[in-house]
C-alpha cells in the first residue's frame, strides 16, 4: 500500500519513522519520501528530529553511484532541524555515501570544521584512506579536502 493511501488519518512520528524505514531507495518507494517528509513538517521540531535517523538511513541503504533528486528533500528535511550532527558522524561512520559527505562539506562550507570531539577535516582525511570506498566518493573527497585544506 502506497504512502499517499494511508493519508486518510494524520500520522505520528513513530508511524513516519516506519514509513521511512521501510523506503528504499535504489526503487520506486523513494518516490513516496516527498509526501512521508511533508507530513513530518506538518509536526513539531521536537517530533521531527526524532526521525533523523530514519532519514539518515536512507542515505545509508543507497546503491553506490545511484541518484535522484528526490534525495534532496530528505537532505533538506535534516538540515532544516538543529542538532542532528551527532547522527551525521554516525551516519558516516555506518556508511559514507554521496549524501552524508556532502553535508559534511555543506558544514565546511558554513565556515564550522568542528562538532563536539570530531574535526571534519580530519574525518574526511581518514575516509579517504579507507580502500572500500567507490571511486566517485573517493573523488568526492579529494575534492572537498582540496577545497577545505586551510580550515584544519
Amino acid at each position: 500500500m502506497k504512502f499517499k493511501e494511508k493519508q486518510y488519518r494524520k500520522m505520528d512520528i513513530h508511524n513516519i519513522i516506519t514509513q521511512l524505514n521501510s523506503v528504499n531507495p535504489n526503487n520506486d518507494t523513494l518516490y513516496e519520501v516527498d509526501d512521508i517528509i511533508s507530513e513530518l513538517y506538518s509536526m513539531e521540531k521536537s517530533e521531527r528530529k526524532k526521525a533523523i535517523p530514519a532519514m539518515f538511513g536512507i542515505f545509508e541503504r543507497l546503491n553506490d553511484n545511484h541518484y535522484d533528486s528526490v534525495l534532496w528533500s530528505v537532505l533538506h528535511a535534516i538540515e532544516g532541524l538543529t542538532d542532528y550532527e551527532n547522527e551525521l558522524i554516525q551516519s558516516i561512520e555506518r556508511k559514507p555515501n554521496e549524501f552524508n559527505l556532502l553535508m559534511v562539506n555543506r558544514i565546511l562550507n558554513s565556515g564550522q570544521t568542528v562538532f563536539k570531539d570530531c574535526n571534519y577535516i580530519i574525518l574526511l582525511e581518514k575516509l579517504l584512506l579507507d580502500r572500500n570506498l567507490n571511486q566517485n566518493l573517493n573523488e568526492d573527497l579529494k575534492g572537498y579536502l582540496e577545497k577545505h585544506k586551510g580550515l584544519k
